[in-house]
This record gives C-alpha cells, sequence and structure tokens, in this order.
C-alpha cells in the first residue's frame, strides 16, 4: 500500500507544476460519458507539462446512490502537440471516496492517457478522450487494478498578456 507521503509527494508536484507554468491558461472539463462522470482543472493548453486536477462520480448513471466519489491530482506531458491535436501521458494520485458503502476508502495512483482535439474555428474549445490505468489499495491491504474511461469537452480561457512598463 503507498503511503500518505507518496500521495502528498504527487499532490504536491502537481500543484507545483499548475503554479509554476508559463503561459498559464487554465482549462475546465466536463466529462458527461464513460466510466466516471465530473469535472476537472487543467492548468494549460499549450505547455508541454500541465496539472490535471478532477473530481468524479464512479456508476453515477448505474446506480448514482453507489459508487465512489473519485479525486485526481495528475502531472501532465503533452507527447505530441498540433494546432488542432494533442496527444499526452501523465502520472497521478487517485482517491476513491465510498461515503455510502460498506467498502473502505481507498488510495493510489493513475497514469492517464489521452488526447484533446480542437475541431472547432474558436481554438480554446475542444473534445477530449482519455483512459487511465489505475491501482488503488484500502486499509485491510486489498488492491484493485482498473482502467477507467472519459470523454468529455475542454475549454481553456484566454490569459490576457502582462506588459511591463520600461
Amino acid at each position: 500500500m503507498p503511503s500518505y507521503k507518496f500521495i502528498l509527494f504527487l499532490f504536491i508536484t502537481t500543484l507545483s507544476l499548475s503554479f509554476n507554468a508559463q503561459n498559464l491558461g487554465v482549462g475546465i472539463g466536463f466529462y458527461p460519458t464513460g466510466s466516471e462522470a465530473g469535472f476537472g482543472l487543467r492548468t494549460s493548453k499549450n505547455n508541454r507539462f500541465f496539472a490535471d486536477i478532477r473530481i468524479t462520480k464512479a456508476n453515477i448513471y448505474k446506480n448514482p446512490i453507489s459508487g465512489s466519489f473519485i479525486n485526481e491530482a495528475s502531472a501532465v506531458f503533452r507527447i505530441v502537440q498540433y494546432e488542432k491535436v494533442g496527444l499526452h501521458l501523465g502520472l497521478g494520485a487517485r482517491t476513491e471516496w465510498n461515503f455510502t458503502s460498506n467498502q473502505k476508502h481507498r488510495y493510489g495512483c493513475i497514469v492517464p492517457f489521452g488526447v484533446e482535439a480542437f475541431p472547432f474555428p474558436f481554438q480554446n474549445a475542444g473534445l477530449f478522450f482519455e483512459t487511465g490505468l489505475y491501482s488503488t489499495f484500502a486499509s485491510d491491504k486489498s488492491v484493485n487494478f482498473g482502467l477507467r474511461s472519459v470523454a468529455g469537452f475542454v475549454f481553456y480561457f484566454i490569459k490576457k498578456k502582462k506588459y511591463e512598463i520600461i
């Protein structure tokens, strides 16, 4: 079982990437389909490295009462970056909070792999497809491995340029 120090390290690294990113253009994501549905925050559209933080709910369409409330924080690298499409791979921390079931809360890691496409004339709005290989651990030493998938929409806000007075 990974220690809380490992999860804390991944979370702090992700936040550090988000606050230190150059040309910060924050993006929001809405993931209505896939194994989990929810919202996300991305720190930049144009940088190779960015942070992705999301809040989702598993089984929201099948059985909204059961299922986990899921948080993820990932440091992500864009492998391929073109004007209208980008391919990325990352590493992050994942938590599954089980408030309504007899299951324990779970903690672990995730490796997200996905693509962003910007087919619209307005290049700050696009489509998002991602899958992620994850592993989580509970306090009773049980281990889960899985593959999650999400699809949705992403929108990046235009960053205002700062002007320097010389």
